[in-house]
């Protein structure tokens, strides 16, 4: 029998939504363009940890291993995925293009590399990490040294002795110009536009998701309180090393980054805070001052953005060009606020799963999604017809 839901992203949120499909005994399909499941976390750099630690970012029903620490490696946590999958052997179908999907006779028509379907349910997993972004920046094309994303760095070790200037001071960003330090020709010039919060890895002696354990376990008039100091914890005087910093009032674009590698870097002179550039000339920056940088490298930690171009239909964003969901009430998980599921609004049968990143953390919140979207997913397919899926294969 064909099955029922496609599942379009084999990352985390992906296999998130496969499990609870699976324990819900929904026939469903997981394809993904990509050659290995969770391709994002497949080659990231080897310095690169996970920014959520160990209590919240588990997939359902497995923990990570002691050996793993409180914050595991990006490798160490695609090896996890990966061990996961093939122990639940989840049906994850890979180096699947994903063409066309278009409304039909209420469900979901699909074209793709392996031919063309029909489903009563689709599940947009790709996330919101989809494809690197690069801001405007006049003069980068007349950079004649190199320029790459930080999507396409793999380790220090391939920049020994250059110059180089990372733009982004994301997380990203900030672990990158802290790793540079070890190889290349000091300073690493960090260019930052809006400045940068910094707050401790392990706040008052405990990460961050700790006290949010301990805040559960105590009565609610003391859960507000320590969560907002938990929160809050931040390293004063960061400016003092020569970090750009917000100022009064202004909120950074870059996420909260965790750790005292950067404060140190500076105070040794290994990392410089500079303004973004305004100019390129073959391998020289201009900054606004007027003052000008050699440069060998160029490494743009400026983000992504998601892409859902095979998406045949219009659908409403919100400030962060993500997909508005259906204002309707749906059972919440225990310990949520109410919220309003995830079926995107104004298209019934199709759903948004690893965009949504706020209170304990992504990693947690695939987990929500996923049980969530099974269960929107179960009530509109027990109100069907009863319409079996279809499918065409693509012919060789």
């Amino acid at each position: 029998m064909a099955e029922e839901v496609l599942v379009i992203g084999a990352g985390p949120a992906g296999i998130a939504c496969a499990w609870f499909l699976e324990q819900a005994g929904i026939r469903y399909r997981v394809v993904d363009r990509a050659g290995v499941i969770a391709s994002t976390w497949a080659s990231q750099y080897p310095t690169l940890r996970l920014n959520t630690s160990r209590f919240f970012s588990h997939m359902p029903g497995r923990k990570f291993p002691l050996s793993f620490g409180i914050f595991p490696t990006a490798r160490q946590y695609h090896d996890y995925l990966e061990r996961f999958v093939d122990d639940h052997q989840l049906n994850i179908h890979l180096n699947v293009e994903v063409y066309r999907v278009a409304p039909q006779d209420d469900g979901w028509y699909v074209e793709s590399s392996e031919g063309v379907a029909w489903y009563p349910a689709v599940v947009l997993a790709t996330g919101r990490f989809s494809y690197p972004y690069q801001p405007p920046m006049p003069g980068i094309e007349q950079f004649s040294g190199q320029v790459l994303h930080s999507h396409d760095y793999k380790g220090a070790q391939d920049f020994a002795g250059q110059r180089v200037m990372v733009i982004g001071n994301g997380p990203s960003g900030v672990d990158i110009a802290c790793a540079l330090t070890e190889t290349v020709r000091l300073p690493v010039y960090l260019a930052q536009r809006t400045g940068i919060v910094l707050r401790p890895r392990y706040p008052y002696g405990l990460p961050k998701h700790a006290w949010m354990l301990l805040a559960e376990a105590l009565p609610n008039r003391f859960t507000h309180w320590l969560d907002h100091k938990a929160q809050e914890a931040q390293y004063r005087h960061v400016e003092r090393s020569g970090i750009k910093v917000p100022a009064p009032g202004q909120e950074s674009g870059a996420a909260g980054t965790r750790g005292p590698e950067l404060i140190r870097a500076a105070q040794r002179g290994q990392v410089q805070s500079v303004a973004v550039p305004v100019d390129f000339e073959d391998r020289t920056a201009l900054l606004a001052d007027g003052s000008h940088l050699e440069l060998d490298t160029v490494i743009l930690a400026t983000g992504f953005y998601p892409k859902w171009d095979y998406l045949d239909i219009d659908f409403a964003v919100d400030e962060q060009g993500l997909p508005v969901r259906e204002p309707r009430d749906f059972p919440v998980y225990a310990g949520y606020k109410p919220h309003t599921g995830y079926e995107v609004e104004g298209h019934p049968g199709l759903y948004v799963a690893g965009i949504f990143y706020q209170g304990k953390g992504a990693m947690f919140n695939f987990n929500v999604e996923g049980e969530i979207i099974v269960q929107q997913i179960q009530s509109r397919l027990a109100q069907m017809p009863d319409r079996e899926p279809s499918f065409v294969p693509e012919m060789a």
